[in-house]
């Protein structure tokens, strides 16, 4: 024994077994005991993968009232230091959305680390989550799996609080202005109200709302056209392939709301995408079913983000082991 692991003078070291306080507070300390839930979650799905091949699955967790965002790259790629280089990489994904170039970043990031990228929606990846999602070369969902519109959304003031509204919507709003002021005058119809309407348009803000839609399309074909349909080997039917992509996915007037949902089936049949379906008594979607429901769990306690790996977690900004 060590000079520093002797009991100060005037001590006598306790016994484990009479050590009651630190053990109750053991039995009691939920977040750990659930981490390691968690984490045997993780290292049960990584043993049922292929074992000739090195597989890690890593999470990515958003609360409703948070998004992707730039400081959640830093995160990513302290989670991925944690597990190195592996063949394939499974990311289980779930959030609301958030910004369209850190989805483009944390596709990157995460496919510096491996041969194959596989993205597993246990519930929902909408928007920015979605764009995550075609970048991998095969997305894996269940029978309550949803992707979403990648129709921007910009954050608009309403009674005061945050909204955010698709960038779209304020597209076609001023082409419908637009529109009803060349028929009003076709008909030599008073076009002075609708002029007025569209005076008070902000320029500026609209021509950015037509750039982040251009990007989400740009983002989204560039990761298809490398990865997911690469596997077209015609560019005429693979280029046609990803256009109907884009064309439904970005497509405010198709699902009419930001939060609609694009189910396993829809995305396999109607988008030809990539899709592992999986069925709900499948004992590879029954663990990551009960890991989804964990990690909710965890975002449910306080939480805004869960970042993790069978090595390491990050809740939000807070570390833990």
């Amino acid at each position: 024994m060590s000079k520093d692991s002797l009991p100060p003078e005037g001590f006598s070291k306790i016994p484990e077994d009479q050590q009651v306080l630190s053990r109750v507070i053991g039995e009691h300390d939920l977040i750990t005991a659930q981490r390691l839930k968690r984490k045997e979650l993780l290292v049960t799905l990584e043993s049922k993968s292929d074992p000739n091949f090195k597989t890690a699955y890593i999470s990515f967790f958003c609360g409703d009232r948070s998004s992707l965002d730039s400081s959640d790259i830093p995160a990513m790629g302290d989670i991925l230091l944690s597990i190195g280089d592996v063949h394939q990489l499974n990311l289980i994904i779930s959030g609301p959305g958030g910004d369209g170039t850190v989805a483009e970043k944390m596709i990157e990031v995460c496919r510096a680390y491996c041969k194959e990228f596989r993205v597993i929606v246990p519930n929902r990846a909408k928007s920015a989550a979605t764009i995550v999602a075609l970048g991998a070369d095969e997305i894996v969902m269940g029978y309550c799996s949803e992707l979403g519109p990648i129709d921007a959304q910009v954050p608009i003031v309403v009674g005061g609080l945050i909204r955010y509204i698709s960038a779209q919507s304020f597209i076609d709003s001023r082409m419908s202005l637009l529109k009803a002021y060349v028929e009003a005058k076709k008909k030599k119809e008073d076009t002075k109200p609708i002029l007025t309407q569209i005076a008070v348009l902000d320029a500026p803000f609209i021509d950015h709302c037509e750039k982040l839609m251009d990007f989400s399309r740009t983002v989204a074909s560039k990761y298809l056209e490398q990865y997911m349909f690469a596997r077209i080997k015609v560019k005429a039917d693979r280029d046609k392939a990803i256009e109907n992509v884009l064309t439904k996915l970005s497509s405010v007037g198709l699902f009419k709301v930001h939060g609609r949902m694009i189910g396993g089936h829809d995305a396999k049949t109607d988008l030809k995408l990539n899709v592992k379906l999986l069925a709900k008594d499948d004992p590879l979607w029954i663990d990551i079913w009960h890991y989804y429901i964990r990690a909710d769990v965890a975002l449910a306690s306080g939480a805004s983000k869960l970042i993790e790996s069978r090595c390491e977690c990050l809740y939000s900004s807070r570390r833990t082991e």
